[in-house]
């Protein structure tokens, strides 16, 4: 069969592609979808396992045993889990029930400001309609923020939120850790040597590049963000410094977060909006300009269209897990296309731990 297909015309074969990977592509989200929710929990168990195998990695490093440097970090795990569950969540909640409450009171004051410069143009003769314009930006604020809170709680609560979804996503991290290798060399051996190689090398630098430098951006960006607005005296600063902080982990997700933030401040106090938004574009920028290139490097070569692209198929096919792991995917396919076309993907700066070979557990 392949060697009649050989025979046939090349625009031909390259047609025919399009349609067999369409109808593919279609049939494997239909099954996701009717194995849901544990598609959700195998990506979180594996957005996991990357983020913990690599400080075991860098223990082992230190000449300490990969068994004692896994038991350690998912003791620390465990431990930090507990923190932020027993701490953060219930204070990030009360905060969120209480910007609820607050949202009237700042829209009627947004309101009362727009009135008194639609009065002052108004008096100059200025042909603005504010007032319209006004209620369409809090309409799509307020659908904004009701789409990020249901897709958030949708995360946590939906696709691993009874106690048996929390305990396999815990379970298969564990399990993936350990025995991940021997997990994705069985998967890779169905794959011709060729695509095998091709794997092997594409995926963990995608994958394990991107979520591990941008959780760690994440991470320092939200704790920045947090610190500034508590400086500056702005009120709920640990919800808003924390939607940062997870807003980081999308590509272009903080500065999104942050215009969104300012523009509810601004509703209560004009010049405060103004000022949180300077401050934290300022620290974004410092973060991402800084560290961003010293901790991630160049990370998919995708072209900026591209990446909005995938961030919108990511979504739409898995919500806030799809938007997670929609560029890694995205730069991963660039990656295969090039080297099918003969193309030298760009030379790169890898974190430094991935290219050790011995102490590889996923997809190495």
């Amino acid at each position: 069969m392949i060697e009649t297909l050989n025979k046939l015309p090349r625009w031909f074969s390259i047609g025919l592609t399009f349609p067999l990977i369409f109808l593919n592509g279609w049939l494997l989200l239909l099954l996701g979808r009717e194995l849901q929710p544990l598609v959700s929990i195998l990506i979180t168990a594996t957005v996991i396992s990357f983020l913990l195998d690599y400080p075991i990695r860098f223990l082992t490093k230190l000449k300490v045993k990969r068994g004692i440097a896994a038991g350690l970090v998912i003791l620390i795990f465990f431990m930090l889990l507990s923190t932020l569950a027993i701490f953060l969540v219930p204070l990030i909640l009360a905060q969120a029930n209480e910007l609820l409450v607050r949202l009237p009171d700042w829209i009627k004051s947004g309101q009362q400001q727009l009135q008194t410069l639609e009065t002052w143009a108004i008096a100059q003769q200025l042909p603005i309609d504010i007032s319209s314009t006004f209620n369409q930006l809090i309409e799509k604020l307020t659908g904004v923020l009701r789409s990020l809170t249901s897709q958030l709680f949708g995360l946590v609560f939906g696709a691993i939120g009874s106690i048996v979804n929390v305990f396999l996503t815990l379970v298969f991290s564990i399990f993936l850790v350990l025995r991940g290798q021997d997990l994705w060399n069985g998967l890779l051996s169905w794959l011709p040597q060729k695509w095998n190689d091709q794997v092997r090398n594409l995926l963990p630098r995608n994958f394990e590049r991107f979520i591990v430098g941008q959780v760690t951006l994440a991470t320092i960006l939200g704790v920045c963000q947090t610190t500034a607005l508590l400086i500056l005296g702005v009120p709920l600063a640990q919800l808003f410094g924390f939607g940062i902080g997870i807003a980081s982990l999308i590509p272009l997700g903080g500065s999104t977060s942050i215009i969104t933030i300012s523009l509810l401040l601004a509703l209560q106090n004009f010049w405060l909006g103004v000022k949180v938004l300077m401050i934290a574009v300022a620290v974004i920028q410092v973060v991402e300009n800084v560290l961003g290139p010293r901790i991630v490097g160049e990370l998919t070569g995708l072209n900026p269209v591209w990446m909005l692209i995938s961030l919108d198929i990511g979504f739409k096919l898995n919500g806030v897990l799809g938007l997670l792991v929609a560029v890694p995917i995205a730069g991963f396919i660039k990656g295969t296309f090039d080297t099918i076309r003969g193309v030298k993907p760009p030379i790169t700066k890898e974190i430094e731990v991935i290219a050790d070979p011995n102490t590889e557990v996923l997809l190495k």
